[in-house]
């Protein structure tokens, strides 16, 4: 979804876009999760790496063990990819899952196998002369609904509301932090083209709760319904959201997306059909 953003917006501004990924049509045939090592369909060099891959396996064994292979050690494949293009800068999309939180529980294995992912793009690049930044973004959304599988509340809010079907939510223990992926990926370009380095957050300016943001949601699309708070489901888990305001300055660039007026964008677009699941564990 971000990857996809990405090329989108470096192809608007004019540059060379040279696409890594599972797909047969990529530039570099690559996949993070298997043993093959990346296949250059030419030769060619690149000024920048901007890697937007991941795993989102939980902490479940299989779910360890998925995050460890694509996030961790899938780390080899760039570092190979960055070798064989030449690349000069790094640029990671972190998360800010990779923070510690103090009395909130331990990390989750993706925030840790990201984390770990940075660490080592990070002493790769140092060893070697080169730049690493690393933004570490909040829950990123999009308009057509390929979110979903990493937000499923967000689409279910956006599915209930836009067929005017009554929603029971959990409790939360605290807000969320929501931002579109043009904005994602037009601070990765941002940085990108900059002298920036290191890890920086990245998340949006303004935090969200989720009951707000459905009531929101249920007044865009005026099809009826309610939304109402089941205290018998586990609340959302509490994050510290860190957010972005240094970043933004040093770039010079500020998200531009609101979470209320990118409802309105999405039924605009007429894409809520995309968007769900109707039911989430």
């Amino acid at each position: 979804m971000l990857g996809k953003e990405v090329c989108r917006q470096l192809s608007n501004k004019g540059a060379t876009v040279l696409r890594a990924g599972r797909a047969s049509d990529s530039d570099i045939v690559v996949d993070l999760s298997a043993d093959a090592s990346p296949v250059f369909t030419k030769p060619f060099e690149a000024e920048v790496l901007i890697h937007c891959a991941a795993a989102f396996g939980d902490n479940s064994h299989d779910g360890v063990l998925e995050n460890i292979r694509v996030n961790i050690s899938g780390c080899a494949k760039v570092i190979k990819i960055e070798r064989q293009a030449h690349v000069e800068k790094i640029v990671y999309a972190g998360s800010v899952s990779s923070y510690p939180e103090p009395g909130y529980g331990a990390m989750t294995s993706y925030g840790f196998s990201k984390a770990e992912a940075e660490r080592i793009l990070d002493w790769h690049t140092m060893i070697h002369g080169k730049q690493f930044c690393s933004l570490r973004f909040g829950q990123l959304w999009d308009t057509e609904g390929r979110c979903c599988a990493h937000q499923p509340w967000f689409g279910r809010i956006i599915a209930y509301a836009s067929r005017g079907l009554p929603l029971n939510m959990p409790p939360a223990s605290g807000p969320r932090n929501f931002m579109h992926i043009s904005d994602a990926a037009n601070l990765l370009i941002e940085a990108a083209d900059s002298r920036l380095q290191g890890i920086h957050a990245a998340c949006h300016p303004t935090d969200v709760d989720m009951h707000d943001l459905a009531r929101a949601a249920y007044v865009v699309y005026g099809k009826g319904g309610r939304v109402s708070i089941d205290a018998n489901k586990p609340p959302f888990r509490k994050v510290t959201f860190h957010h972005g305001d240094a970043l933004f300055k040093e770039l010079g660039v500020y998200p531009k997306i609101s979470l209320p007026w990118g409802v309105t964008l999405i039924r605009d677009a007429s894409t809520s059909e995309s968007f769900g699941p109707l039911d989430v564990d």
